[in-house]
């Protein structure tokens, strides 16, 4: 066992044993040698004939190695004085080998013929049939080389054979089949139908069978040829071509595709035709034995058996012999390859001399045809397996990930998806890794390791090369809808929606390996960073939408990337928010004052961040937020308060409203520009706690105010907006009476529902402005002994104005800079919603009103205007003079020059002068602008 089968020498012990031990051979003179070399030509001829042709089965190449074996055992056997048949080597040299320079033996072993010639039986005498190992391989590799050019062709012709005959097979092979009649006619005349009839149902069945032969036929040529290009390449080391590997997959997919359509679709067609196809030609066989069974009758009748002669032993024998093949062809419809052997043996002992007389040459080729078809149609199961097998697809499952993104590529672009029989033939190897036996099973699967790697190895690079592909560019196509951009491929949906894919006994759903990626990708990027959960939720609704992917939904607190700083961050230092942002009245955000140093963008807020917020943490933040909202107003009105009720600024303001009603007595009712000027410097003076004189403290109390007041509204607004998002999902009916309380009084689930879609729906939002301004109010009135100071305030907002405008002019002055210093900012509504509020707490808006300040700024500006216009035209006519003076001077003297030089300087003071005036101008302009829109915020609450 060790010398001869482990030790690969079965083969050479078997030609190199004693044959004629006893040398019988040579005392008989039998020429064995002479019998194997006519076998030998007659077998390689027979098997030559089909090689390349539509009529190859893989039984011809299988035995030519049989053939080749033989061959070297002719030469072993041959004495030593015999010249072996150089015409017979030389053939074997050339003629298989050009054909088939390597064969496939089993999975990876291959076999050349000329290196198993030159190995066991050269022949160097023979001119041009000897070379060494390395010339064999590079010839055998040039002409596998040459016959790839042609590959593609040959590949598609069987490709379209095989398209032909599945449309063809698919309506021959119905499910219905005639059943065989007897071949006795009807004595009432009925022959002549019962024969029309028997002929069209015997057409029929051989269409069917032709057909089934023709499927067979087509099967075997795309085996031998992807078997063929396979192993080629793999003995002679030469690497696949890319361009080749769609054409590999198109042999699988006609081997998989007449499988499935002879074994699975068309399966009880088959076997029913198969059934009727053997009784037909077991019935033509026992026709062409009719007429010796008569003769042999007929000689048993007329001999006399008792002299015990020749021929009557020989009748006897032949009458026994076709009384077996009657019982064998007669006893059963299923013909296993012992029946085929009885027959075959049964036919060979009927052949006797005296037959020749009435059975012919013809007739033993046409029994012989017979039997080549019943051997065919009775193994059509058999065969189907072995051909349509591609187990040998395991050893080059090397090639199995470019075949995965060839199919992916191929799917996008065709209507048609053959991913199913590329897998399927993939699957086979299975079927052989079972029959392993030196490996345990695994307890509870039942298979083998080799089993579980190989089934891990293919579901591992389909997913990586087939379904992972279609997840990224799906996730790909999401985000850019999300954005607003065009999709990337709408052909994806196809490959979504198309049959789960059944491999190694696996099922492989592509929707759902989607749905699972696509669920934990937004899990864990909506984990890393809950601002974004918002788009996310975008993305799982337009998955369902486009691809029908069923998305589950994380249940994590939804946050976007539009919403900028948290609101609930800003919540938890309200005051120190509200002391470093500036509110914007036209774009209802808020805007950073002083950045933090080395950042290169200023943060913001607006409606959207809240809402954003809202949609992430809960409405009930709202509360929370107002609460917090109303204590800080609290704490700034107390401030406020606080420096009113200063005995300096009382004074001040003593003075003012004095002055100002002695004016209104006099008819003048304007305040002046310079009173509110000197005014304001009066207020300066004075000193706060913070450092600040005393007119910028109440600048920023009010500004604070007034931007506690902007972030009231803009709450509203965020919840109404995140309401008008929920209007489209909430049903417009009216709460049934009957819904209220559930059993015994107690409210349910149902009721609940009810009662928040009806709140959302009728109840009107709560005015938070609304709220403050009456809390306030009221305490102001209920304490008027107390707060009687706080009457003359009105009489302060003209010094106000006038302090914010210089602030304003430096935050936005300061922005150019590249030191800041202090605050940079180009807004600050804040102010003016604070002054309305304060006015309209404090009831003194048309007291305000009544002082025309926005005349008087006015009449001041147009004032001023007009008077530097009158210095620009003076300094012009100034100019002019002395140009005309110094032409009239020499051009030599330098005074003129200096004279004009000076004029000039004054000339671009006048400018400056007119730029300040003018941006002044616009300041206060933008203030009053303002304060009129933040008094509409307060119009219904306005004290008359």
């Amino acid at each position: 066992l060790d010398f001869n089968l482990l030790s690969s020498r079965s083969f050479v012990t078997a030609i190199e044993q004693n044959f004629d031990p006893r040398g019988r051979f040579q005392a008989a003179k039998f020429p064995l040698y002479d019998e194997i070399k006519q076998i030998l030509v007659t077998l390689y001829g027979q098997c030559c004939e089909r090689i390349n042709t539509e009529q190859e089965t893989s039984k011809e190449r299988l035995d030519c190695v049989g053939i080749y074996a033989m061959y070297v055992l002719y030469r072993h056997l041959l004495p030593p004085n015999i010249i072996p048949d150089a015409k017979l080597h030389k053939s074997l040299w050339s003629v298989f080998p050009a054909m088939c320079p390597v064969m496939e033996l089993y999975g990876p072993l291959y076999f050349m013929p000329r290196e198993f010639m030159m190995s066991y039986a050269p022949y160097k005498a023979v001119k041009g049939c000897s070379a060494d190992v390395p010339e064999i391989r590079s010839g055998a590799a040039a002409m596998v080389i040459k016959w790839n050019g042609s590959f593609k062709a040959r590949v598609a012709k069987i490709r379209l054979d095989a398209l032909g005959w599945i449309a063809m097979a698919d309506s021959e092979l119905s499910p219905t089949v005639p059943e065989s009649h007897s071949r006795s006619g009807n004595e009432d005349g009925d022959g002549d139908v019962e024969e029309y009839l028997l002929a069209s149902s015997v057409a029929s069945i051989e269409a069917a069978t032709n057909t089934i032969l023709r499927g067979m036929i087509i099967a075997h040529s795309a085996s031998i040829l992807l078997r063929s290009q396979l192993v080629a390449h793999r003995a002679l080391h030469l690497n696949y071509d890319r361009d080749h590997i769609p054409s590999l997959m198109s042999l699988m997919e006609v081997l998989k595709s007449i499988e499935k359509m002879l074994v699975v679709r068309r399966r009880s067609a088959v076997l029913s035709f198969q059934r009727s196809t053997l009784k037909m030609i077991a019935s033509n066989i026992l026709k062409k034995f009719d007429k010796i069974r008569s003769f042999v009758d007929q000689c048993s009748s007329s001999m006399d058996f008792s002299r015990n002669s020749e021929r009557a032993r020989s009748i006897t024998r032949v009458s026994a012999c076709l009384t077996a093949l009657e019982g064998v062809l007669k006893g059963s419809t299923s013909f296993s390859h012992i029946r085929r052997h009885s027959i075959a043996f049964s036919i060979a002992a009927c052949m006797d001399t005296m037959i020749l007389e009435v059975f012919t040459t013809d007739d033993l080729l046409t029994v012989e045809g017979h039997l080549k078809d019943l051997s065919q149609v009775a193994s059509i199961e058999e065969t189907l397996n072995q051909v349509c097998d591609c187990s040998f697809l395991y050893f080059y499952r090397d090639l199995f990930p470019e075949c995965v993104n060839r199919l992916y590529q191929t799917n996008l672009n065709s209507a048609v998806s053959h991913t199913q029989l590329v897998m399927a033939a993939f699957s086979d190897p299975e079927r052989i890794l079972k029959h392993v036996r030196h490996l345990d099973r695994d307890p509870q699967s039942g298979v083998t390791p080799c089993v579980t790697g190989y089934r891990n190895f293919v579901l591992s690079h389909l997913k990586e090369e087939y379904v992972g592909p279609i997840c990224e560019m799906i996730e790909t196509d999401l985000r850019l809808v999300t954005s607003g951009a065009k999709g990337v491929d709408s052909r994806l949906r196809k490959l979504i929606i198309s049959t789960p894919l059944y491999v190694c006994q696996t099922k492989l759903d592509v929707k759902t390996e989607v749905e699972k990626y696509l669920e934990k990708t937004f899990y864990d990027l909506c984990s890393l960073n809950l601002n974004d959960c918002i788009t996310y939720t975008e993305m799982r609704t337009i998955a369902n939408e486009r691809y029908g992917l069923n998305l589950t939904d994380p249940y994590l607190p939804d946050g976007s990337l539009d919403q900028g700083v948290d609101f609930i961050d800003i919540l938890r230092d309200l005051n120190s928010f509200i002391a470093q942002y500036n509110y914007n009245l036209i774009e209802q955000s808020f805007v950073e004052r002083r950045p933090e140093r080395g950042a290169k963008f200023l943060n913001t807020m607006n409606i959207k961040c809240i809402s954003a917020s809202f949609k992430q943490h809960g409405l009930g933040v709202v509360s929370s937020a107002v609460n917090a909202c109303y204590k800080l107003l609290a704490r700034k009105f107390q401030l406020f308060t606080e420096f009113l009720a200063d005995d300096n600024v009382k004074s001040l303001l003593s003075r003012e409203f004095r002055w100002f009603e002695n004016q209104k007595s006099e008819g003048n009712s304007i305040y002046l520009f310079g009173r509110a000027s000197a005014f304001a410097q009066e207020v300066k003076k004075l000193k706060s706690d913070s450092g600040n004189n005393g007119l910028d403290e109440c600048r920023v109390i009010i500004s604070e105010m007034g931007n506690v007041i902007a972030l009231g509204r803009m709450i509203r607004a965020a919840k109404r907006s995140v309401f008008s998002d929920e209007m489209p999902f909430l049903p417009s009916y009216a709460t049934p009476a009957d819904s209220a309380e559930g059993p015994q009084g107690k409210p349910n689930a149902k009721s609940g529902v009810d009662d928040v879609i009806s709140t959302i729906l009728t109840k009107p939002d709560p005015d938070f402005v609304r709220a403050f301004v009456n809390v306030f109010r009221g305490v102001i009135q209920k304490s008027q002994s107390d707060n009687s100071f706080m009457g003359s305030f009105f009489c302060l907002v003209p010094a106000l104005c006038l302090c914010w405008m210089e602030a304003s002019i430096q935050g936005k002055e300061m922005m150019h800079k590249k030191n800041i210093t202090r605050d940079g900012y180009y807004t600050d509504d804040g102010f003016a919603v604070g002054l309305a509020f304060a006015l309209s707490v404090l009831g003194q808006t048309k007291t305000y009103e009544s002082l025309n300040w926005f005349k008087s700024i006015q009449s001041k500006y147009a004032a001023d205007e007009e008077d530097l216009m009158e210095k620009k035209n003076a300094q012009g006519v100034k100019r002019n003079a002395k140009i005309a003076a110094s032409k009239q001077s020499s051009w030599f003297s330098s005074s003129a020059e200096d004279d004009t030089q000076e004029e000039d300087g004054e000339m671009t003071i006048l400018h400056m002068m007119g730029k300040r005036l003018e941006g002044n101008r616009r300041e206060m302009a933008m203030l009053f602008f303002s304060m009129h829109g933040a008094q509409a915020f307060f119009k219904d609450i306005r004290s008359k």
